[in-house]
């Protein structure tokens, strides 16, 4: 009954309907199916009240009105198609198409233009104009991603109002007056940002446009497919385009409100470059006295097999070890471990890097839980790098809904919003509002010992909400699977683990380890301790890695085999909130590629073992993402009991931080995104700065024990702890695992700003 109360009873184009109080009338006309013309508005930027193409008349009222910033009131009659609303709205139009330029056939806009589509509903034909068009400049780099063209801008300012509500970031402003108005940034640098590529969709005309699908193709030749983004943990639903064969775009799903509410991060947009990069592994290749030779695929299949064979034979199933990681869809990492164990083999994980655990108890939350909680802890990396579009949601929480947030051992650059950083968990408690009853708690995974201390510190005080936003996209599906030494499928504890894959290095160092299956994962350039995953692989007998590209794991390994990249092929992905998320392939996989599950399937009939069908894999898959968890954050069952040493503090400790365009992989094959790829860089705080000497824009090299970091930009992060230099995690060419675990370094060769500007000059 209250909820009828609330609402009020409007007519429109002479259709009565009942709708709650205060909606707008564009949102209002929605309800029978009629769209207003909209230019400025945007549902998730609510009302501007721009650019008046979107005119209705209301009886009563003498002149006509707005839209998109008019809400309704109970009698309330309205008409959206009379001719006094399409003469206001021809009138809007001509002004909008006074100066604007003729290049219709050559914009890429054209099939998706708001102004092409309403100039022929309500356009005139022709201009008044006597005078020349007014010029403005054309194909303006605004950025790493996005060219602008001043001419086709109709100054919606959608783009700034999304830069300013959505991400806060406010680097986008308009500059100019009346005719002059164009759209810039704000400090005449280039627009930098996680999601730029949302203003390319919101743009209603051809102003905003990507520079990897500028000039590529007309949205009617291309075939679409909805599927899941697999380049993080958030599981935003995507469109991908395809045109004879090749993925030229993916663009978001509006729809996908519970997930992404519609935006995409630049990542999951732009990382799509390298499905046609020539480096693409196209054959099986083995390696026989250091060098690579091309095999069949059945001569692969079988050389794996024996060398499984003679290691069951000779030290039994010990000695063999399967990283399957996050990059597996949950069919694979199933599938893996099931064949695995069908051998004995126990030593099974997902997780390569520094990651610890993926799925949380019964507590996990859904993103829509983040807008909704009190305060909002962060305790590790920020998701601003490890699941950006769930930043998004924390944005929103602290900017509009006025929600506290408090960053726990952070070495994230502070973020456009207001979050109080500190540097213990006991810390973050006492800084928690007193009348926060709804508390969530992000994680990225590593630090188990102060999860569990955070979350026995909150029980009881109020709801929680957890959440666990790390560096592998199905890592949460792997866990739920079972790929994990110490969980079977379905979240069952064992009641005897085999090796973590920390464990199986060192089995493999000591000369114990036979065969190691690496799937989906590339440890050489993120596991902690660089040099003994590299020990490990070198003293290994048989590696075999599954791959596009030949990553540092790849090189090292002596099978390896090309797989089919995610767009091409189907399954499931299970996301941060435990979503089970369909992916289906958008094109077919190279002729010589295979997904891991035929892979795995071929592995199977060749070690005459009997696997479950396709059908039932799925439905396994169904009722391992449904099962109880009966754990919590940081579980010494999942995590493991060891704990980091601490370094004494008058030492510069490394500590790693994640960037989301830094990695080995598709990233670092993809032309596409040459410009996104993170510099190396080493951020200090101020206090060490002023200690070494050292300022923003230096240079320096970064040395311990045997291994050295050259040309290392340094940044001054004052949300840095004292006694931390923070490099970046998988960059190729400087990877950030040369230096172990938790090493002690020296900052040595500093080369000053001023000094490089003038070698440069």
């Amino acid at each position: 009954m209250a909820d009828q109360a609330a609402n009020v009873t409007i007519t429109i184009d002479g259709v009565k309907l009942s709708v709650p109080k205060d909606t707008l009338l564009v949102e209002a006309a929605k309800t029978i199916g009629n769209e207003i013309p909209v230019y400025c508005y945007h549902t998730k930027l609510g009302p501007a009240g721009l650019c008046r193409i979107c005119l209705v008349e209301i009886e009563g009222t003498p002149k006509l009105q707005i839209g998109c910033n008019t809400r309704v009131s109970d009698g309330m009659v309205v008409h959206t198609r009379s001719p006094r609303v399409n003469d206001g709205r021809r009138a809007v139009l001509e002004f909008f198409l006074l100066n604007h330029p003729l290049d219709c056939p050559i914009c890429d806009k054209g099939g998706e233009c708001d102004l092409q589509d309403f100039s022929m509903a309500y356009g005139q034909g022709q201009s008044r104009l006597a005078d020349p068009k007014a010029s403005k400049p054309k194909a303006v780099d605004l950025g790493p991603t996005i060219v602008l063209d001043e001419e086709r801008c109709i100054v919606c300012q959608r783009c700034v109002r999304f830069d300013d509500i959505i991400t806060g970031e406010k680097s986008l402003v308009v500059k100019g007056r009346g005719h002059r108005d164009i759209i810039a940034t704000a400090a005449d640098e280039p627009y930098h940002s996680n999601y730029s590529g949302n203003v390319t969709e919101l743009c209603p005309v051809g102003a905003l446009t990507s520079k990897t699908y500028r000039f590529r193709s007309r949205p009617w030749d291309l075939q679409r497919t909805r599927t899941t983004c697999t380049q993080c943990s958030v599981g935003c639903q995507m469109h991908v385009d395809v045109r004879e064969g090749r993925i030229l775009r993916t663009m978001s799903v509006p729809a996908d409100e519970r997930i992404s509410e519609g935006w995409l991060c630049d990542r999951g947009r732009y990382n799509i470059g390298f499905y046609d990069d020539t480096r693409r592994l196209n054959a099986p290749i083995y390696k026989e006295d250091g060098a690579w030779v091309q095999v069949t695929w059945q001569d692969a299949i079988e050389r794996w097999a024996q060398a499984i064979k003679e290691a069951l034979a000779a030290a039994g199933p010990q000695a063999i070890g399967v990283l399957g990681g996050g990059r597996l869809l949950n069919e694979e990492a199933h599938a893996l471990q099931h064949l695995f164990r069908r051998l004995g083999v126990g030593n099974l994980d997902w997780r390569g890097g520094r990651q610890r655990q993926a799925t949380p108890g019964a507590d996990a939350g859904s993103p829509a839980d983040l807008e909704d909680a009190q305060a909002i802890v962060v305790l590790g990396q920020s998701p601003a790098e490890t699941a950006p579009i769930l930043d998004l949601r924390i944005r929103k929480a602290v900017m509009h809904r006025g929600a506290a947030c408090i960053a726990i051992a952070t070495l994230d650059p502070a973020p456009p919003y207001s979050c109080q950083t500190v540097a213990s968990v006991r810390e973050a408690i006492g800084a928690l509002p007193e009348s926060a009853q709804r508390i969530a708690i992000v994680w990225d995974g590593v630090d188990a010992a102060a999860a569990r201390e955070l979350v026995a510190a909150l029980q009881g005080r109020a709801a929680l909400k957890t959440f666990i936003a790390g560096e592998q996209p199905n890592a949460r599906g792997a866990e739920a699977v079972g790929m994990h030494p110490a969980l079977g499928p379905g979240f069952t504890f064992l009641s005897s683990s085999g090796r973590d894959f920390a464990g199986m290095i060192d089995d493999a160092r000591a000369g114990k380890l036979h065969v190691l299956c690496i799937l989906g994962a590339n440890p050489a350039l993120h596991f902690p301790d660089g040099e003994a995953i590299r020990e490990a692989l070198a003293r290994t007998p048989f590696v075999v890695s599954t791959e596009l590209f030949p990553t540092q794991t790849a090189e090292a390994a002596n099978l390896l085999l090309p797989v089919a990249a995610p767009f091409e092929k189907s399954g499931t992905t299970m996301n941060v909130a435990g979503d089970l998320l369909p992916v289906n392939a958008a094109r077919k996989a190279p002729e010589n590629s295979h997904s891991d599950l035929e892979i795995i399937a071929g592995l199977a009939q060749a070690l005459d073992v009997e696997m479950p069908s396709i059908d039932e894999v799925h439905e396994r898959v169904i009722d391992c993402a449904a099962a109880p968890r009966e754990f919590s954050l940081g579980d010494e069952r999942l995590c493991g009991a060891h704990a980091a040493a601490k370094p004494p503090s008058d030492e510069l400790r490394v500590a790693v931080q994640s960037r989301i365009f830094a990695g080995g992989g598709t990233v670092a094959h993809d032309p596409w995104i040459e410009e996104l790829r993170p510099l190396p860089e080493a951020a200090v705080s101020p206090a060490v700065a002023q200690r070494l000497e050292i300022a923003t824009g230096d240079c320096i090299d970064l040395q311990g024990g045997s291994h050295t970091m050259h040309d290392l930009l340094v940044e001054v992060r004052p949300s840095l702890p004292d006694g931390v230099v923070a490099i970046i995690d998988g960059l190729p060419d400087d990877p950030a695992n040369g230096f172990g675990e938790d090493s002690t370094v020296s900052v040595v060769n500093v080369r000053r700003s001023r000094e490089l500007a003038g070698a440069a000059s």
